[in-house]
């Protein structure tokens, strides 16, 4: 099994299957680019072309393809083997793979690619799904790649159909394919007599749908409940066909609907994503920071579509990316758009779009003019508009588009009529109010409570020069200038940190020394995962520049700590030690020691 998982990894080129979730760039021998596993604004995350292996210097993931598979898209290592295997052209057998137990998620996903399956067999089997689809402007082509079906109106086939293909309806209404009735006689279909939208994950794999009435049923779109699969918040519909061309042109185009994100594709829009009929989360912003620079919102034009832009607009500029609402004309959605005008009509739109900050500030003006000249409204109504205006440019992150908004809001003062620069300056000093008022309210909150720790659980302090001598250390070992005085001085070093303890035994106990050793090969000699982790990340590390003289001054600082600790010690148990003739006979020899361990530090 090994040598398999060796044989496929070798074959895979690391760079090119983490450039498919984030955008890398060339940092010296290797790539680097955000962490796809955590958020940050510095990139922190390397893959390294030798060692085929990648490290976080800020959250500290790492690991090879199968690690990079399985956390970036939460596959068992069976799965990933499976996929990385295909993508090497390496052929598996069943009995290739390694056994696992078959859990919940296994089960629950056959049940919905077996339901995926009926469904598109039943579209092929309905003329009239299929004329309503042709309706809707949509071609053979796009109807087939984005997996289209038809749910029959009734209430049991689906459940019929997966009885005889022995699948266990519980678990079908854990998959969120049927329901219980009321009364618990059994179980009948969720989705009856609607078009069916398969949900992927980002491998690609079916795990919800999405059903649209075909006439003018309420409500005119359902959803698969939330299950073990599939989590609303942080799933964005179209992700697995849209992450590539996302990462392309390094933006993104946000829409709301199931038929508007496919019309979007058709017409070559491949960067397009919908979100589930639910608010754009925290989530759904941090997957698309990795990928994208900025993002365009094309939500409808009614009241609730531009609720729903602010909304996703105060989320995206709360990550750090810059938005942008796209202005359709009235009464279109992008989905009409691209069937009457065509893509020139949608693309000016996109050309046309508007930052976010801005059109906060619009909204908020439109909202109370009601249709009349914000010049021509009485003083109490330009007065709440500024004041709405100023809560707004409070929650933007960006000085640049604060000052854009205050400058927007500076002619609905009564001092711009005398001074627009003092009118400005005075809209800046009130923001910066609000802004000191809010960090105070933030800073005057009682802190989190640390998780309760058992009495008996020891207390780990150490020093972050301590931590970083140690792996200082360690990667002496590995520079060819550096190694002998690091090996020289291994054995006498008080490791407190665990890991680096293993590792430095581990590497003592090599036949040659670890410089001596090409990264790979080195790599091949250490089987556990953390300390092959650690090793990948000091054999990554470029700064600072190793020598000889950097390595003593790490090991002479490992050696004063450890004095300076049993200095502590000593002088603690000196000064607990109860009063009696035994005591100050150990208090003299402790005492004794503590000197002479002084004199030493101070030599």
């Amino acid at each position: 099994m090994r040598d398999l998982r060796e044989e496929i990894r070798d074959r895979i080129d690391l760079v090119d299957l983490v450039s498919q979730y984030v955008k890398l760039e060339r940092a010296g021998k290797n790539f680097k680019g955000l962490c796809p596993f955590h958020t940050e604004k510095t990139p922190s995350f390397h893959v390294s072309p030798a060692l085929n292996r990648f490290h976080c210097f800020g959250c500290g993931a790492s690991g090879d393809a199968f690690g990079f598979l399985m956390q970036i898209e939460g596959l068992s290592f069976r799965e990933a083997m499976r996929r990385l295997a295909e993508r090497a052209g390496i052929e598996l057998r069943a009995d290739s793979l390694p056994q696992e137990t078959q859990d919940e998620r296994d089960r629950l996903r056959k049940l919905v690619y077996a339901a995926n399956f009926f469904y598109r067999q039943c579209l092929k089997r309905t003329p009239s799904a299929q004329q309503y689809l042709a309706q809707r402007g949509l071609t053979p082509e796009t109807i087939e790649a984005f997996e289209l079906g038809y749910a029959p109106d009734g209430w049991d086939y689906l459940l019929k159909f997966l009885q005889k293909h022995n699948f266990n309806p519980q678990e079908a209404e854990a998959a969120g394919l049927l329901k219980a009735r009321e009364d618990g006689s059994g179980y009948y279909d969720r989705f009856r007599n609607r078009i069916t939208f398969p949900i992927h994950d980002a491998a690609g794999r079916v795990v919800a749908f999405g059903a649209r009435t075909m006439g003018n049923d309420e409500p005119k779109y359902l959803n698969s409940p939330e299950t073990p699969l599939f989590e609303k918040r942080n799933t964005l519909y179209g992700w697995h066909r849209a992450r590539g061309e996302i990462l392309k042109q390094r933006a993104a185009i946000i829409v709301e609907g199931y038929l508007d994100l496919i019309m979007l594709h058709q017409y070559g829009f491949t960067h397009s994503l919908a979100t589930l009929g639910t608010a754009f989360t925290d989530d759904h912003a941090a997957r698309l920071k990795r990928l994208a620079e900025r993002v365009y919102l094309m939500f409808d034009s009614d009241s609730a579509g531009v609720r729903a832009a602010l909304r996703a607009g105060e989320v995206l500029m709360q990550a750090g990316i810059p938005t942008f609402v796209v202005h359709l004309p009235a009464g279109e959605d992008p989905d009409s758009l691209l069937r009457t005008q065509g893509a020139d009509a949608l693309q000016r739109a996109l050309d046309a779009a508007t930052p976010v900050a801005l059109f906060g500030i619009e909204q908020i003006v439109r909202e109370l003019a009601d249709e009349r000249n914000p010049i021509d409204l009485e003083p109490a109504t330009k007065s709440l508009m500024v004041e709405r205006g100023l809560d707004w440019a409070a929650n933007l992150s960006s000085e640049l588009d604060r000052v854009a908004c205050l400058e927007r809001l500076a002619p609905l003062t009564a001092a711009y009529l005398t001074s627009p620069q003092a009118a400005l300056q005075a809209l800046q000093q009130e923001l910066r109010r609000r802004l000191r008022a809010r960090r105070r309210n933030r800073s005057a909150e009682p802190p989190a409570q640390n998780a309760p720790q058992p009495p008996d659980a020891p207390r780990l302090s150490i020093p972050k020069a301590v931590f970083q001598a140690e792996s200082e250390t360690l990667r002496a070992t590995l520079h060819q200038e550096s190694a002998a005085v690091a090996l020289e001085h291994l054995p006498e070093i008080e490791w407190k940190i665990p890991l680096h303890a293993q590792l430095a035994e581990r590497l003592r106990a090599l036949p040659k020394p670890p410089c001596h050793y090409d990264p790979g090969e080195l790599l091949h000699q250490i089987d556990e995962e953390p300390l092959k982790d650690l090793l990948t990340a000091l054999l990554m590390q470029e700064s600072p520049p190793m020598n000889p003289e950097w390595a003593l001054g790490c090991i002479q600082r490992l050696k004063e700590h450890a004095l300076r600790q049993k200095r502590l010690r000593l002088a603690t148990e000196i000064a607990q030690q109860p009063a009696h003739e035994d005591a100050e006979r150990q208090n003299t020899e402790k005492l004794q020691e503590y000197w002479r361990i002084r004199v030493e530090s101070i030599d």
